[in-house]
C-alpha cells in the first residue's frame, strides 16, 4: 500500500516535534553542564555528613589504609584535597584584600616525601654538629613521622606571611573558620591535641564543623568525641 503523501500541515506538525524535542535536550545539558560548573565552583563543598574531614591524623592514629583524594593545585608548586580548594582560595584572597600578604607554607604532601622532610631535617642538624642519634632525636620532635602527617590527607596547609606574620596569623585566626578552616594547633591545648602549637598550621573541616568548633572553642579532638564518639 502506497503511505500517504506529506502534507504541509504534516511536515509542519514533525518540525515542531522535532524542533521541541531539541530544545528539550538542550534545557536538560545546560542544566546538568550549570549544576557541574556550579559544584565545581564551590569546591564542591562537603557539609556535616563527610566524617573523612574530620580525620584525626597523629602518632597513634596513622592515615587510614583506604584514604584517597582528587588533589588540585592552589599555586605553581602546592596541592590541596580538591574539596577546600575553592574555599582555601577563596581564604587567601580575602585575607590579602584585608591588607596581608599571606603564603602557602606547606599543604599536600605524600608518605615518601614526609620521610624526605625527615631525612631533610635530620641531615641539617647534623650538619649542625649533632651525632646521628641526636640528629634523628631532634627531628623526631619537629617532624611527624611518614604516615602520621595530617599534611598526608590533602586538608592541611601551613601559611605564613613574609611581611607581616604576626597580622596574617592573627587575621586567619579570626576568620579561618568562615571558610571550614580551623587552627589545627592552638596555644594551651597541647595536652588535646597531643602537638606542640602551630601558629600557621590550618585544618580544613568542612563549614558546619569550623563553624561550631569556633564556637565551642574546642580542638578537633573534642569535636569529633563530642559529636562522633561511642
Amino acid at each position: 500500500m502506497a503511505r500517504p503523501a506529506a502534507t504541509p500541515e504534516s511536515e509542519k506538525e514533525k518540525r515542531r516535534k522535532w524542533i521541541l524535542l531539541i530544545t528539550l535536550l538542550l534545557s536538560f545539558a545546560v542544566m546538568i553542564t550549570s549544576l557541574f560548573f556550579l559544584a565545581k565552583i564551590r569546591g564542591w563543598r562537603v557539609r556535616r555528613n563527610d566524617k573523612t574531614l574530620l580525620t584525626i591524623v597523629n602518632a597513634q592514629s596513622p592515615v587510614p589504609s583506604d584514604s584517597a583524594q582528587t588533589l588540585a593545585f592552589i599555586d605553581d608548586s602546592h596541592m590541596v584535597d580538591a574539596r577546600c580548594a575553592y574555599e582555601l582560595e577563596q581564604m587567601l584572597s580575602d585575607c590579602r584584600a584585608a591588607g596581608h600578604a599571606p603564603r602557602v607554607l606547606a599543604a599536600y604532601r605524600s608518605e615518601s616525601e614526609q620521610r624526605e622532610l625527615l631525612n631533610a631535617v635530620t641531615e641539617d642538624h647534623m650538619a649542625d654538629g649533632l651525632s646521628f642519634e641526636e640528629a634523628k632525636k631532634r627531628a623526631d620532635e619537629e617532624v611527624e613521622q611518614p604516615g602520621c602527617s595530617e599534611h598526608q590527607l590533602g586538608l592541611a596547609v601551613d601559611i605564613g606571611d613574609d611581611e607581616d606574620k604576626s597580622g596574617t596569623q592573627h587575621w586567619l585566626e579570626e576568620h579561618a573558620w568562615e571558610y571550614g578552616f580551623i587552627l589545627r594547633y592552638p596555644a594551651g591545648r597541647e595536652s588535646v591535641a597531643g602537638i606542640a602549637c602551630g601558629e600557621d598550621h590550618f585544618r580544613y573541616v568542612g563549614l558546619d564543623a569550623a563553624k561550631q568548633i569556633r564556637e565551642l572553642d574546642i580542638t578537633l579532638e573534642e569535636y569529633v568525641s563530642m559529636f562522633y564518639g561511642n
